[in-house]
């Protein structure tokens, strides 16, 4: 399938990438450019940088597009178009290979942003691993029996636990280091709270979730200066 490709695009769970790149090297021309769609970068550079021969170009990417739903059934024409891409060159990136799929990217609509990859697994750790993983606990904290009673805000804290097993096993054991101490610290941030309530300390509580509303809003964009 990838004989005589210029380029090749690697889209599956974390360690699936991982296992390609370990198998298309030898059925590639010189100069043929890779990149890849997976969540975590470090483990899917090093492969690369460890299987594919030399004459191999692999920049790393991560267009940050999509929902938690997979399959055919759920693709949209438009599904990148004013979505970020980040790109993850290192020092052994070629850089005419880097501009390619740069402007692969923005051509499909996408803004595109450079990342050292182990800035980016440590970001994406907070802004979106974390995440799936609170979804996942959250639902799996509330009683069967009282889910026919949930409204619209158990459904939208909710949503990314609908996202693909697989896919978030690898996620997070290729990316666990950074993804504990995200857990660790919103364990805290949830002891701290735990304790407002046990105390009834409303004054600590209304700070907490002040707090957390002003962060909110700055995700927003709402937040002024």
């Amino acid at each position: 399938v990838v004989y005589g490709a210029d380029l090749v695009i690697l889209a599956g769970p974390v360690k699936v990438i991982a296992e390609q790149l370990k198998e298309v090297g030898g059925y590639l021309r010189r100069g043929t450019i890779v990149t890849d769609v997976g969540s975590t970068k470090g483990a899917i550079v090093e492969a690369a940088q460890k299987f594919l021969p030399a004459h191999i170009l692999f920049v790393g990417s991560h267009p940050m597009a999509g929902s938690e739903k997979s399959g055919v059934a759920h693709a949209q024409a438009d599904l990148l178009k004013g979505a970020a891409c980040i790109m993850t060159p290192n020092d052994k990136t070629n850089r005419l290979a880097k501009e390619k799929v740069k402007h692969l990217w923005e051509s499909l609509g996408m803004t595109v942003r450079m990342m050292d990859p182990v800035q980016h697994d440590e970001i994406l750790a907070y802004v979106s691993h974390l995440p799936h993983i609170t979804a996942f606990s959250l639902i799996r904290s509330i009683p069967d029996d009282f889910l026919q009673h949930a409204s619209t805000g158990l459904r939208d804290s909710t949503r990314l636990a609908g996202a693909s097993a697989k896919m978030w096993s690898d996620i997070s054991t290729s990316n666990s280091r950074n993804l504990l101490r995200g857990i660790d610290e919103m364990v805290g941030h949830l002891s701290e709270l735990r304790k407002a309530i046990i105390d009834k300390d409303e004054a600590a509580l209304a700070t907490y979730f002040n707090q957390a509303k002003a962060k909110r809003e700055i995700l927003d964009g709402k937040a002024h200066g």
